[in-house]
């Protein structure tokens, strides 16, 4: 079906229902023949006010030659001068977009990358390792225990190996089997960990705390699966923010995609009250005292860093324009293992001062920085450097964050 044929919300919904229905009678046959699988990019526009505005949001995108053709006041159809239909857009909060889109993940994933990385008032919605443990809890506490469900487990320790750091901004999980079977290049040695468990629900929650202290990577949950609340199958939450509809429901799907982004939105607000650095001034006796306001974010590393990992690191990081933190600076060396950075968050352009060394990284964000920059650092931490990482803002651990927000929205998805 042409998209642009589909003129209301309605029809949207209609269409992905039965779309999404067609795709799991096929992925009960172990083949899919009608097409790729209905998937959601979420996206984090802006910090608030400044995107409230469609001609604003119209104006970001228009600048990559997307064009959004609104259908109501929150939804819009999407198209690329190049690449035509692409799915719909919805305004799900303020500060946070859904892409609805039925083209194939090896299309799909870099061209929402690709808009990203070249949009600074675009971000990916990031879901660290340690955020997925929070929301693990949630489907282990709110599923039968006889229910499937998946997780995925990816640490690649791209700065400690026999060879150069590859460029490739492309996410491991969207790379083929068969591809990477076959892949001559792929000769590198390095700690490299891309562990898919599915079993029932009961049973990852009695064997996964003691699996996690054996061996420090599976800390670093890069993919989730809520089972669906209307049958089988569920939805994979991916680490930077994309979703699979693996359901027989659209209406499935995008209840659980509002549930986390809920949970995400008061974790940025939340973020961004305790971290946000300034300095705030109130009068006192005959003259005006200031207090400093917020805290620092502390990441600390399960073990020290080799040097020539910390120096890959750096530089990598630093020196390059596309790298996986999405930072820019000029790191001063203080040491062989100790590097301050003055840089600037590519998403928005924001400052932020960095303290680095081989234990762990301080990172100092000024007032009006996106509370995303936090979560992007946490997550590729864990992904790339440290799956174990302990992460603190100020005295408060930063899992203790994620779980006030999320007990803040509760685990109450409709069934229909």
């Amino acid at each position: 079906m042409d998209l642009r044929q589909i003129k209301s919300r309605h029809e949207m919904t209609r269409f992905f229902d039965g779309y999404a229905t067609d795709r799991m009678e096929e992925l009960g046959e172990r083949k899919l023949k009608g097409g790729p699988l209905v998937k959601t990019s979420l996206l984090e526009v802006l910090s608030g006010e400044e995107a409230l505005t469609d001609e604003r949001l119209l104006a970001i995108f228009g600048r990559r030659k997307v064009r959004l053709e609104p259908l109501d006041d929150t939804l819009f159809l999407v198209t690329d001068d190049d690449r035509g239909s692409i799915g719909f857009l919805e305004r799900v909060c303020p500060r946070i977009v859904a892409l609805y889109s039925v083209l194939f993940a090896d299309d799909f994933g870099p061209w929402s990358r690709r808009i990203v990385m070249r949009t600074p008032e675009l971000d990916h919605v990031w879901l660290s390792g340690l955020t997925f443990r929070v929301l693990w809890k949630l489907v282990a506490r709110s599923s039968h225990s006889h229910r499937f469900t998946q997780l995925v487990f990816t640490h690649n320790s791209i700065f400690d190996i026999d060879g150069t750091t590859s460029e490739s901004e492309e996410d491991d999980e969207e790379v083929s089997d068969a591809c990477r079977d076959e892949d001559p290049t792929d000769v590198v040695d390095r700690r490299a960990t891309s562990f898919t468990l599915v079993d029932r629900v009961g049973v990852i929650q009695e064997k996964l705390s003691s699996f996690q202290e054996l061996y420090s990577p599976l800390y670093a949950i890069s993919r989730l699966r809520f089972p669906s609340s209307v049958g089988r199958g569920g939805h994979d939450f991916y680490d930077n923010g994309r979703v699979t509809n693996r359901s027989g429901s659209f209406r499935d799907h995008r209840s659980h995609v509002l549930f986390v982004v809920r949970i995400y939105e008061e974790l940025l607000k939340s973020t961004e009250q305790r971290a946000w650095y300034s300095v705030g001034k109130h009068p006192g006796v005959g003259e005006q005292l200031c207090n400093i306001v917020g805290a620092p974010v502390v990441i600390r590393f399960e073990k020290p860093l080799e040097n020539k990992v910390f120096d890959r690191w750096v530089s990598t990081t630093f020196e390059r324009k596309r790298n996986r933190f999405r930072l820019w600076g000029h790191p001063i060396r203080l040491g062989p293992t100790k590097v301050h950075v003055y840089g600037v968050d590519r998403h928005l352009w924001q400052p932020l001062f960095l303290e680095l060394t081989a234990k762990g990284c301080t990172a100092i964000i000024p007032k009006g920085t996106c509370g995303n920059t936090v979560h992007r650092l946490v997550t590729n931490i864990q992904r790339y450097l440290s799956p174990g990482a302990e992460v603190f803002i100020g005295d408060k651990p930063y899992i203790e964050i994620v779980e006030e927000a999320a007990r803040k929205i509760g685990y109450n998805v409709p069934s229909e």
